[in-house]
């Protein structure tokens, strides 16, 4: 993937992930660890020899208001690798989403090492 881009609803975190929608089985949608309240920008699961090059996930709003970006933490988490992947990712910039990378629903990547301006950039993580 190359030049990735997306944001968070800016409704959530009410309602919490899936809301307004529901979880469909039938699509592989996601898991949530308990007390994850807002969407995944990205997930990888069970997938070998994903190359991300390039992306902007961006989450500026906690129920439609910016106070969170004074803080840099409208988000928890934003990308998601499980641990049967392989993943590289090259330049991954986000903003006030306080793990910028996740394994298994656990942040390991914390944005407040990699702050870069307006947004917190990773220059390189592989899980392989």
């Amino acid at each position: 993937m190359g030049l990735i881009q997306t944001e968070s609803p800016y409704y959530q975190p009410t309602p919490t992930v899936p809301g307004p929608f529901s979880f469909n089985s039938a699509y592989k949608d996601p898991s949530y660890p308990s007390g994850l309240t807002s969407a995944w920008a990205v997930t990888v699961s069970s997938s070998s020899d994903i190359i991300i090059f390039g992306a902007g996930l961006y989450s500026f709003f906690t129920n439609y208001n910016q106070a969170c970006l004074a803080t840099w933490s409208c988000q928890s988490q934003i990308l998601n690798v499980d641990s049967a992947s392989s993943v590289s990712l090259y330049s991954l910039s986000t903003v006030a989403t306080t793990f910028q990378v996740s394994v298994n629903g656990q942040g390991i990547v914390n944005q407040s090492l990699n702050r870069n301006g307006f947004a917190s950039t990773v220059t390189a993580w592989s899980r392989s």
